[in-house]
């Protein structure tokens, strides 16, 4: 009966959060472009999806991988050109690492100095703009598999004046990138429809996860970040992305805005080699029980999307 009664009271409060008016911060790993197919394409869907962006009034920060910008010589001006392309359309530049390691089979001073080379144009272009490069994203959000590695690093973000920049809505759009981008390349508009369907019905059930997520830690609605990638099922279609914010009542607010949530001055202690969401870190950190599972992909899109 008790069980009831506490069910009934989180299903309650969980109708009142998704009606409330909630913030969120979008955030875009792997600039210039992943998995690209050519530099004109690149160059036609960053367009796009920053336009889309700006349609919207959202101000986004790009986390760039520098070596993408050296993927063919002869083309390195064209490749910084388009974190012009961000930076001209109102959003900010972040520090992903020069070649997007793993911090897992990474040593600490080699991770630093990829660190180091993944600065050394972004924090040009971003002085161009009367700014400094603050932000930086884990790949894999690989936070340090070793105490050591974990606050060293740390540490060292810290005497170069960076943020980590955290994740709540981990979001695996890579695994539908890649099957819509097969299907791209091959005319299949068929498979391209369905993956763009399956990502929205996705993404829907991750909002409804990590929300409830969320509330069963705050006991009210969190300023959300949510990572998503510069590729070609985002840049086609994040306006059906945006959609499914604003029906869950999203306003957009930039990440320094986002970061003024209190959750974010929580304590985190995670050490290890998973890489996921701080909502989970959070979880952990405090050892609260959370009975439900992420979503997961739908199998005839991981069929897909392990084909070779």
């Amino acid at each position: 009966m008790i069980a009831r009664f506490l069910m009934l009271v989180f299903c309650v409060g969980f109708v009142k959060l998704y009606a409330q008016k909630k913030q969120i911060a979008i955030t875009v790993d792997d600039l210039p472009f992943v998995n690209e197919i050519s530099l004109q394409n690149s160059v036609e869907n960053t367009q796009k999806f920053t336009q889309t962006l700006k349609k919207n009034h959202i101000s986004a920060i790009g986390f760039v991988n520098e070596s993408a910008l050296y993927r063919k010589w002869g083309e390195v001006d064209e490749r910084i050109d388009l974190l012009n392309t961000w930076l001209l359309n109102g959003h900010s530049l972040g520090n992903h690492t020069y070649s997007h390691p793993s911090f897992n089979t990474t040593s600490l001073e080699d991770y630093k100095i990829d660190f180091l080379k993944g600065e050394n144009v972004t924090s040009k272009l971003t002085k161009t703009h009367g700014s400094v490069l603050r932000y930086f994203r884990h790949p894999f959000l690989q936070t340090g598999s070793d105490s050591l590695k974990r606050y060293g690093f740390n540490q060292f973000l810290a005497q170069r004046g960076y943020q980590i920049a955290p994740v709540t809505i981990d979001n695996e759009d890579y695994i539908f990138n890649k099957v819509y981008r097969d299907a791209y390349l091959k005319g299949n508009q068929a498979q391209m429809k369905r993956a763009v369907e399956a990502y929205i019905s996705y993404l829907e059930a991750l909002f409804d996860y990590f929300e409830k997520l969320a509330f069963a830690l705050e006991n009210r609605p969190i300023k959300q970040v949510l990572l998503c990638h510069a590729n070609l099922i985002n840049s086609q279609h994040f306006d059906k992305v945006i959609a499914v914010m604003q029906k869950r009542n999203y306003e957009f607010v930039t990440l320094d805005e986002a970061l003024t949530d209190p959750i974010y001055q929580s304590t985190e202690t995670y050490v290890g080699k998973g890489g996921f969401s701080w909502l989970h870190r959070w979880k952990l950190s405090r050892n609260v029980k959370f009975p439900h599972h992420e979503p997961s992909i739908p199998d005839d899109i991981m069929k897909l999307y392990e084909a070779k």
